[in-house]
């Protein structure tokens, strides 16, 4: 299973067309960003993005992935964001 954080980098980069500008939205690295999508591109077997030095664009694959899992990267943000305003669990 691919994780969540993994999938909005992708989603991120399609937005953007770029490594650096996806970091920045995301508040992380680039090398961080480049390394979250090798390893989804190794957890689902195929090539997601296509990287030149200027360019980056994604795949059918990509485009497929993403179409898919948008809908599954809303509901986890709004399960962890009522997680979040219900803070931690009583004991």
């Amino acid at each position: 299973m691919f994780s969540i954080e993994r999938v909005e980098a992708l989603r991120e980069v399609a937005h953007h067309g770029n490594l650096t500008r996806a970091a920045s939205a995301m508040r992380l690295s680039k090398s961080t960003i480049s390394k979250y999508i090798t390893e989804l591109e190794a957890q689902v077997g195929v090539q997601l993005l296509h990287r030149s030095t200027r360019v980056v664009f994604v795949t059918d694959a990509g485009r497929h992935l993403l179409k898919r899992s948008v809908a599954l990267v809303d509901l986890a943000r709004r399960i962890q964001s009522e997680l979040d305003a219900h803070g931690a669990p009583e004991r």
